[in-house]
């Protein structure tokens, strides 16, 4: 800290020394801190340590307002300054306008940088053109548009330091975070030392407060430079809940742009004829086509997210293991089926398929080969399914399940005496197995309009028949199917049929 105890030594010391006014120091030393603390953020834009976007708008804003004070010392002979040392102050806060409006949800595109830059030079034009007609026939500021332009001057510092402190409060990256508060803190201190030093004369018409006041920005600038070397290391971050900081950062930033054009183009008269029409003319289509911009990312980014919610939906149905519908998918569908069912009047069966013996079989030969049959019994039952609203989905374990809509029982048997034999004839080896190989049983339901709500549960049961008959075959409804008429026909038990 003792650079800025430095600062008013020398302002106040080095005449004293030299035995001279020098009325012009305060100025060469508000214009050497300006361009130093722009300086400093420009080499700081170039490293990782703060939001390269920022630090970079920042740097030419003081660029902006050194050349602005370059002008002023050029003509300090005067009395009043030049209409464009106005200018160049005002346009000092363009650049860090844009970097508030330009959220990180917004597209960083090259031609979305030219759009941009077009706009900040249209903007910077129209306020020459608002300002031009406040100049005297030497192009110095008349002086009773004074207090005027200095309350604009207040007007612009408190609105971007409010538009920076949303965004400081709205950050949710540690980074952005840190390189906002930074530039929160000076963008607040220059509002204050700014307004100190454009309205001390006539508030007190003091000399010596005059002077002080002409070691306000000088220090100002300082402490940015110190800021910005002192908050170059990440910190913990923790971003809070503030949902409503968030919108707004993202709702002000068209809001702000079209504010300033307005502004701008209050000070737009007839005296300026085509030029002005031209100019504000341009500024609104840059405005449109930056919105247009927006507009477009944004529904591009919605389809994207669109696309990747449906393949996550997508895969969230679906079984990891087997790749069929998963349980969850199954809930769904037969609330749907059920449905259809009852609008069109027609049956429904279920069929609750479980791999014979499969505990002893993970038991005997691993859980990779388990895996591995499983897969391939469910690649095995869906190849069975001949319509497309057929549904075959892994209930759980080494259960699966399927519908058939439009089905009575005995279509369903048809369907399931095709899955014994489907996994029957693979010959998928299992030593415990019935003949030496892995077998499924069946359990089959069959609702009608007046029904539905059982059916699972009733399949589940004929299941539990089928496997209690032998395996290796199904049984439907309350009757033990695989128990009796299998035994006699053989129609049920593909092992028994050569």
């Amino acid at each position: 800290m003792g650079i800025l105890l430095a600062i008013p030594i020398v302002q106040f010391g080095l005449p004293a020394i030299t035995g001279s006014d020098m009325p012009e120091l305060p100025y060469y030393l508000m214009l050497s801190a300006a361009a130093l603390a722009g300086a400093t953020a420009l080499f700081y834009s170039w490293s990782s340590c703060y939001d390269r976007r920022l630090l970079v708008c920042l740097g030419i804003g003081l660029g902006l307002w050194a050349t602005g004070m370059g002008i002023a010392i050029a003509n300090s002979d005067a009395q009043q300054n030049l209409i464009s040392t106005y200018v160049c102050f005002v346009s000092y806060g363009f650049p860090l306008l844009y970097a508030a409006v330009a959220t990180r949800d917004e597209p960083t595109t090259a031609s979305r940088r030219v759009v941009d830059g077009a706009l900040l030079v249209m903007l910077v034009m129209l306020c020459y053109l608002g300002v031009r007609d406040l100049q005297d026939g030497q192009g110095f500021l008349k002086s009773e548009y004074v207090p005027w332009v200095a309350l604009a001057f207040d007007t612009e510092n408190i609105l971007l330091f409010a538009a920076y402190l949303i965004r400081t409060l709205a950050a949710t990256d540690e980074r952005e975070h840190r390189s906002f508060g930074v530039v929160t803190i000076h963008l607040g201190i220059y509002a204050l030392t700014a307004a100190v030093h454009n309205h001390v004369d006539e508030v007190t018409g003091s000399e010596v407060f005059n002077a002080i006041a002409d070691t306000f920005p000088t220090l100002c600038f300082t402490l940015l430079i110190i800021l910005l070397r002192a908050n170059r290391e990440p910190r913990a971050f923790q971003p809070l809940p503030r949902v409503w900081a968030r919108r707004l950062a993202a709702s002000f930033a068209p809001g702000l742009l079209l504010t300033a054009i307005f502004a701008f183009s209050v000070g737009i008269r007839g005296s300026h004829g085509l030029l002005g029409r031209i100019m504000l003319a341009l500024a609104m289509l840059a405005y449109v086509i930056r919105v247009v911009q927006t507009q477009f990312w944004f529904a591009a980014t919605r389809d994207r997210l669109a696309d990747a919610l449906a393949t996550v939906e997508r895969l969230s149905l679906l079984d990891e293991l087997t790749g069929i519908p998963n349980r969850r998918a199954f809930e769904r569908t037969l609330d749907e089926r059920l449905r259809e069912s009852v609008r069109d009047g027609k049956p429904i069966s279920a069929l609750m398929i479980d791999v014979d013996r499969f505990k002893i079989f993970n038991d005997t030969r691993g859980h990779v080969e388990g895996d591995t049959a499983l897969k391939s019994v469910a690649r095995l039952l869906a190849g069975t399914l001949r319509r497309p609203a057929d549904f075959i989905a892994r209930y759980g374990g080494e259960e699966f399940v399927v519908l058939l809509p439009h089905t009575d029982e005995e279509g369903a048997k048809v369907v399931a005496r095709r899955m014994n034999r489907s996994v029957y004839d693979s010959m998928l080896e299992f030593d415990d197995g019935i003949d030496r190989r892995v077998t499924v049983s069946i359990g089959i339901a069959t609702t009608d309009v007046l029904g539905g709500i059982d059916l699972i549960k009733r399949a589940d049961e004929a299941l539990y028949l089928a496997k209690a008959d032998g395996r290796n075959g199904y049984a439907a409804g309350e009757r033990v199917m695989a128990a009796s008429d299998c035994r006699s026909s053989q129609a049920c038990r593909p092992s028994c049929t050569p």
